[in-house]
């Protein structure tokens, strides 16, 4: 098992409170489960950083997750390294007999794990992991290599169990169903481990008393030989020294098959929970969703309750007492609207942290009944040894250990606090890396390093507090067995007892063996209590109220679809929402608004609020509740083959008349009939992370040439052959590296290719440009799906005489439903609301060439094709394969203070064991009175004795940890430093995950688990050493066994690391595709379900599951395998020494024999804890390597100051650019191909050019984003490329396209650096139009202050206010150069006029150059640079170019700008 001083597990790892702090955005990293974090990315890392062929690696099927296919790399890299290796490998490595011959090929197929036939005694030993070791051993595992898991183990074959055993218990009415069906699910397995467990801690206590005999056969010898009498004969000795070896080895027999049971049992039971979750989650109602409640339905009780009679009577009694109970803790509703509702991230939270705390509860459960027996035996044992003196010490261990228990609660308290700054940090420093570019352009690098420094500082400062009274209670707690064995020896002395060594150092191994049941109680009662509250979560999740779609189907009905007087509710949200990732979803903002705007026109009707707000209102005091949207008394009846529009103004309820016949509105009365399938596609894409293929086929069967016909009618084909793989390109995850005009298409290509007869279409034109949109109105919708039944909600107006029919909602009901002609003829509303899209449409004025769309996506396509990874990031993966290299422990043992602190705490160690071994060394010569001292100073120096060595473990503890965390800390900061410092390539070829995974998830191994494990291996090493240079003063024999049990022993620990790091990695990267599926999938339930494609996803999820556990299980075999090994080797150890004692009984005092022997007890855990820990040490400094990699290998940018700049400079702000020549990366074709411009001082220039022509580069030129490749840029005849980025930067202001905010106050996001009066930021915020004129600084009445809180992204804003703070940014800057990355194209027209009205005014005398998406903007301008392919194509006055007739001219004629439109002021 461990080490009996081993409290790695006691060891306050703060897992019980770690994971509740964790963002739930990133559900990936909530799991503390990660011993070799570095393949957190590992997937991502392997596609960015290998190029290979296209088929190389087989395509992933979304469906068919049998293999990850991610490892495949590692077969080029690998090979290649060993080929490499082999010229140069040592000498001594050729001596290695087990690695010679062939290396065994990789499977073609993954084979059942071998468990599943083995046969009894391989059962036993886990003599059956041993074919995958040997491979193992040989070369680096692939993920073939890996079994798959025991069909009898499988997430199906439990999840049914499960399923059966849950509902049986439900229905039998037991209060707590989910644990009791989790016991009927695994009971034999459970109730094998408890008996293991119990023999086990039995023979642990029985073991050292045995001892007792053998010390005992030594003394009589002794004394016989001292005395000349007869000597008992040495078969008496060598039978106990048998019989204790034979204990000891059923006792590591029974320890290794308690823990892999209950490992087991953990694994299978988050393997059963995380299928059950998910099935659960795709059934899960919109009101459970929300926090709503059901209706009460009056229970009923189940039908095996007969009516009348006493059972019944009984039921209905429980059932009363519940209710009394419930009304009694108010605080306590559950679902009963508690308002919390299961939000996406409290789903995934469930999934992830709850599931695991089952999983780490189960590994040890049994302890919690088996330890107590433990301890009373040992007491009885003790009382026989001591008599009476035996309660003094066991006294003293009753009043600590629970002492220390409670200081543990108090640690716990501490680390919440702690956990707010590191979530404070890890938010900020994800903030900075989203808006990384934006940070650049203002320069504002070191502002942010020193806000990111000041929070780590005091997370540090409590980190360092936290652990090193962490560590005086573990010094405490592993001196308690020494402190209690002192004051019984000490009592014993003095009730004048003599000091036999057979009682002593029988009692003293007591005494050791009492601190393993005593150490592990407190840290498996906290996590079976944490592990209870979440299977209580679990339970409540899992009896949440169900949808049924509500709608009937009726295959042979004339109409596609009919509603009948249907009314629709959304559900409620509370507006406080408190972790739930719905709020931040666009559908559920969109919902907010609509219901918002819908709420105000009808406050007067709402008079049923209350009776449907259920009694949701006393539970949420502190909320308020806004009134959800609703749809009222729909009638509608739509034809086979119709196309039905549906509009209305903003907030009508089009999404949600679409969302009602998907089946995601809950239906309140009246009747919905379907008479064919459906297809659904969302506003908001829901885009897996895989192929272009399986996101558009969606788990139909391929069929070729539908597929193609699908593709063309959506305008893919141009995509598909930007990207790099073609439609095999995968997409990342949420769809983050294709644009919004893609996911759109690839959205309604989905829809189609499903060939459902009713197509449902959110507003899927909004996002793409006008001629694509057009495209896909007449080859798709009008096109393919002519003969369908559609119906296409939208604001593009210019579609409907295209339509069948208009549907014109009007906040939540039904206006009109007729053909365009009639509708423009007759309806008011209709004609108001075609006029005003008439201007808006203008406004919007959606021409091809200003779309900004395809840049996006070109510059997506280029980022891929031409990825080019850091060199680094592959290195950093190939190294995963290799152990830790020395420059990195140099590195940290530099970053902790310098190379002195190595043989520093090396001193201590040497120190504090000293004192640990001469304690027990003055307790042998006090029982043999060696020196011939009194009893009183016998007894004082063994006090002075223990103390000092309590004393100086914690010193060695508190060194540890102290130099530790301070190496955390500069490393962190190097490489935050480093990693802003990068140029914009870097960002652009690392996916951001793996960039805050590494600033979090690897700083607090480094922080929390690094110096833990480095003490641990150091400190039980430390004893192991100091116990055998003992024993070998002693009984030099002991040296010659010694030899070989070592070699084997290293040998078994090599052999053991080889594979279990791989198995570990597979685990890692196979666990991370389960959480990016499952949190995935939760957020596109809606689409999932309008599809009817759950069961499909949940095979999809089971497999994956399969796939993590199948990797996951062997980790578990894998310790056992080398458990049995090293325990064989260690009783092996205890055979050697009993038979050295009983062979020189004559020639060495039994007081030595005696102190050997309880030692070598202890030593024999400690060994396979030792090469447990040594794993750890290692994986953890993965995390070490992967932050030092980044604060010392990545590239950086010219430096942030050269030389001084006249702080006046720029005071004209006249910029030349001359033959300005820029790629992005090297390799890549010139985007600026010799640009040639002359901007002179105060002149306003406007820059066009279609998408690709170059206009944005200008930009990142001005800025130095990226450095020239010819040419130069001057700025009042300064060389740009001569002065530091700093300087250039702080210079120039910019307003960026998509306006960041960041946390903080408006003062903090106008100016971090504090360098303007409250004056003049205040004048800015006037000036841009966010406050009024007439109100004043001190006025915090009203909604925008200096102090008002900025949330996350600015998202309590509306984009309007946010585009006009970047605006006022850019006044309080005050440069003379302005560059508007024009940041008017998501803004109303309202906001627009104002924008242009500011920057006319705001930034007259200065120079403004303006990236246009809009001409109207611009055409006010004094010249116009039209961009075409990197090259200024035209460069004149608006009006001169108007009157030419080139490419401007056909803009504005495209644009219906008409020449005197020139004239008119803006």
């Amino acid at each position: 098992m461990t080490t009996p001083g081993n409290e790695k597990e006691w060891h306050l790892n703060d897992q019980e409170v770690a994971p509740e702090s964790t963002e739930h955005s990133q559900p990936v990293a909530t799991s503390p489960l990660e011993e070799v974090v570095s393949d957190k990315d590992f997937e991502k890392d392997v596609d960015s950083g290998v190029k290979r062929p296209a088929n190389h690696r087989r395509q992933l099927s979304r469906l068919d997750s049998t293999t990850s296919g991610t490892t495949d790399y590692t077969d080029d890299v690998l090979e290649a390294k060993s080929q490499a290796s082999a010229k140069q490998k040592k000498w001594y490595r050729r001596l290695n007999v087990l690695k010679w011959g062939k290396k065994p090929p990789v499977p073609e197929t993954r084979q059942v794990s071998r468990e599943f036939h083995a046969g009894f005694l391989s059962l036993m030993t886990f003599q059956w992991m041993a074919p995958l070791m040997t491979v193992g051993y040989q070369r680096p595992l692939e993920v073939n290599d890996i079994w798959r898991v025991n069909p009898n183990r499988s997430a199906d074959v439990l999840g049914k169990k499960l399923d059966a055993a849950f509902k049986k218990r439900v229905a039998s009415g037991d209060p707590k169903p989910l644990m009791k069906a989790l016991y009927d699910t695994f009971k034999w397995e459970f109730i094998f481990g408890g008996c293991c467990q119990l023999t086990s801690s039995l023979l642990q206590s029985l073991a050292p008393f045995v001892l007792r005999y053998l010390i005992n056969f030594s003394v009589e010898a002794y004394v016989a030989k001292t005395y000349g009498r007869p000597a008992p004969s040495v078969g008496k000795g060598i039978g106990l020294v048998i019989g204790i070896t034979l204990m000891q080895m059923v006792q590591s027999m029974a320890t290794n098959h308690f823990m892999y049971r209950g490992m087991m049992i953990g694994g299978q039971a988050r393997a059963v929970l995380i299928a059950v979750i998910f099935d659960k989650a795709m059934r899960l109602s919109g009101r459970a969703k929300a926090g709503g409640r059901p209706p009460d339905a009056p229970e009923a009780p189940p039908p095996e309750i007969k009516p009348g009679t006493p059972e019944e009577k009984k039921w209905y009694k429980r059932k009363l007492k519940k209710e009394k109970e419930a009304k009694a803790k108010p605080g306590e509703k559950g679902i009963l609207g508690d308002g919390q509702g299961w939000g996406n991230g409290r789903i995934i939270n469930l999934m992830s942290t709850d599931t695991y705390r089952v999983d780490q509860a189960s590994g040890m459960f049994h302890m919690i009944w088996t330890s107590p027996v433990a301890v009373l035996l040992t007491l009885a044992l003790l009382c026989i040894n001591l008599t009476y003196s035996a309660l003094a010490g066991f006294g003293l261990l009753m009043i600590t250990m629970p002492l220390l228990g409670m200081a543990v609660r108090a640690l716990f308290r501490r680390r919440v606090g702690i956990n707010k700054m590191t979530d404070q940090r890890v938010s900020l420093t994800q903030e900075i890396l989203q808006a990384v570019r934006f940070v650049k352009y203002f320069g504002w690098e070191t502002s942010f390093l020193d806000r990111v420094d000041a929070i780590r500082t005091k997370e540090i400062h409590a980190v360092q507090i936290l652990l090193s009274i962490r560590n005086g209670i573990l010094a405490v707690g592993m001196s308690m067995p020494v402190f209690a064995s002192m004051l019984s020896f000490i009592t014993y002395s003095l009730s004048n007892h003599v000091l036999n060594p057979a009682p002593i150092f029988s009692s003293l191994a007591l005494f050791n063996s009492l601190r393993l049941p005593l150490n592990f109680l407190p840290m498996v009662i906290g996590q079976v209590t944490d592990a209870f509250s979440s299977i209580n979560r679990i339970q409540e999740f899992l009896m949440a109220e169900e949808a049924h779609d509500d709608a009937e189907w009726d295959y042979n009905k004339k109409e596609a679809i009919v509603v009948k007087h249907a009314d629709f509710t959304w559900e409620r949200t509370p507006t406080q929402e408190t972790g739930n990732e719905e709020s931040q979803s666009p559908q559920a903002q969109k919902k907010a608004k609509e219901a918002a705007r819908a709420q105000k026109a009808r406050k007067s009707q709402e008079t049923d609020k209350e009776k449907d707000m259920g009694d949701a209102n006393d539970s949420l005091s502190t909320m308020t509740v806004e009134e959800p949207f609703k749809l009222r008394d729909i009638d509608l009846a739509i034809q086979r083959n119709e196309l039905i529009a549906v509009i209305g103004t903003v907030g009508s309820g089009k999404s949600s008349l679409l969302g009602a016949l998907a089946g995601d509105m809950r239906r309140t009365s009246g009747e919905v009939i379907l008479g064919a399938s459906r297809a659904f596609c969302p506003q908001y894409a829901w885009i897996q992370n895989t192929t272009v293929r399986e996101n558009i086929i969606f788990g139909k069967d391929f069929k070729h040439d539908w597929y193609n016909e699908v593709i063309d009618a959506c305008a893919l084909r141009p995509d598909l052959e930007m990207l790099p793989a073609g439609d095999r390109t995968e997409i990342g995850e949420r769809g983050i590296t294709v644009s919004g005009g893609q996911k759109q298409r690839l959205n309604i290509a989905r829809a189609i290719y499903f060939d459902a007869d009713i197509v449902l279409m959110d507003d899927p034109l909004s996002a793409v440009d006008a001629h694509v949109g057009r495209h896909i109105m007449d080859n798709a919708i009008c096109g393919l799906l002519k003969d369908k039944c559609r119906i296409l909600a939208t604001h593009q107006l210019h579609v409907l005489n295209r339509c069948d029919r208009v549907v014109l909602l009007n906040e939540g009901h039904i206006e009109a439903v007729d053909t365009f002609d009639n509708l423009m003829a007759h309806n008011k509303t209709f004609m108001k609301l075609m006029a005003t899209t008439a201007v808006e449409e203008e406004h919007k004025d959606e021409d091809e060439v200003n779309e900004d769309e395809v840049e996006e996506e070109k510059k997506i396509s280029k980022k891929r094709r031409n990825k080019k990874p850091a060199a680094g990031l592959m290195q950093q993966e190939e190294r995963a394969v290799k152990s830790v290299s020395w420059s990195v422990w140099t590195a940290y043992i530099r970053a902790a203070g310098g190379m002195w602190v190595a043989p520093y705490v090396l001193i201590l160690l040497i120190l504090s064991q000293g004192a640990n071994i001469v304690t027990s060394l003055w307790l042998s010569w006090w029982t043999s009175n060696k020196f011939g001292f009194t009893e009183g100073v016998y007894i004082g120096a063994y006090a002075a004795l223990g103390f000092t060595q309590a004393f100086l473990m914690f010193v060695f503890s508190v060194a540890v940890s102290v130099f530790g965390t301070k190496a955390g800390k500069v490393m962190l900061h190097l490489a935050i430093n480093r990693v802003l410092r990068a140029p914009m390539s870097f960002f652009d070829t690392t996916p951001l995950g793996r960039i805050t995974n590494r600033f979090s998830k690897d700083i607090d191994v480094m922080d929390n688990n690094l110096t833990d494990s480095i003490r641990m291996y150091f400190m039980t090493m430390g004893m192991i050493i100091s116990v055998f240079i003992l024993i070998i003063v002693y009984f030099h024999y002991f040296a010659v066994a010694l030899g070989p049990l070592m070699v084997m022993f290293l040998f078994s620990a090599a052999y053991y690391r080889s594979s279990a790091r791989e198995v570990k990695r597979h685990e890692s990267v196979l666990r991370s595709t389960v959480f990016a599926r499952f949190s995935e999938a939760v957020f596109g339930t809606a689409t999932i379900r309008a599809y009817g494609l759950q069961d499909q996803f949940q095979r999809t999820i089971r497999a994956a599951i399969d796939d993590m556990d199948s990797a996951y299980y062997l980790t578990f075999a894998n310790q056992r395998w080398l458990s049995v090994r090293l325990d064989a080797i260690g009783n092996m150890l205890v055979f050697v020494v009993g038979i050295l004692v009983v062979t020189s009984r004559f020639s060495v005092s039994p007081s030595i024999g005696g102190l050997v022997l309880s030692y070598i007890l202890s030593i024999v855990q400690m060994i396979q804890f030792t090469v447990r820990q040594l794993a750890e040490v290692e994986n953890n400094m993965n995390a070490t390597e992967r932050i030092h990699h980044y604060g010392t290998e990545l590239e950086e940018e010219a430096p942030l100051r050269i030389g001084d700049v006249p702080k006046s400079w720029p005071d004209k702000g006249e910029i030349i650019f001359e033959d300005v020549q820029m790629r992005y990366r090297e390799g890549l074709p010139l985007v600026l191909q010799g640009l040639n411009m002359h901007v002179q001082a105060g002149e306003r220039i406007g820059v066009v050019g279609r998408t690709g022509a170059g206009k944005s580069s200008i930009m990142s030129t001005l800025f130095r984003l990226v450095e020239l490749s010819g040419g130069s840029i001057t700025i009042d005849g300064v060389d740009i490329s001569t002065i530091g980025l700093h300087d250039l930067r702080s210079k120039l202001a910019i307003i960026p396209q998509d306006p960041t905010l960041f946390r903080g106050t408006i003062r903090s996001n106008l100016d971090p650096f504090d360098e303007h009066t409250d004056l003049e930021l205040w004048s800015a915020l006037r000036q841009a139009d966010l406050v009024g004129a007439e109100t004043t600084l001190d006025d915090k009445t009203g909604r925008i202050h200096l102090d008002s809180t900025v949330e996350e992204e600015g998202l309590n804003f509306s984009l309007g206010q946010r585009q006009l703070m970047a605006l006022a940014r850019a006044l309080v800057r005050g440069s003379q150069i302005i560059v508007c990355d024009e940041a008017t194209s998501s803004v109303d027209f309202e906001t627009d006029q104002k924008i242009q009205r500011t920057i006319v005014d705001g930034f007259k005398g200065k120079t403004l150059l303006c990236i246009a998406h809009r001409l109207k903007t611009i055409i006010g301008y004094d010249r116009i640079c039209v961009m075409d392919a990197g090259r200024i194509a035209e460069l004149d006055t608006p009006l001169n170019l108007y009157d030419m007739g080139g490419i401007f001219r056909g803009m504005c004629d495209r644009s219906s700008i008409r020449r005197e439109d020139f004239f008119v002021e803006y």
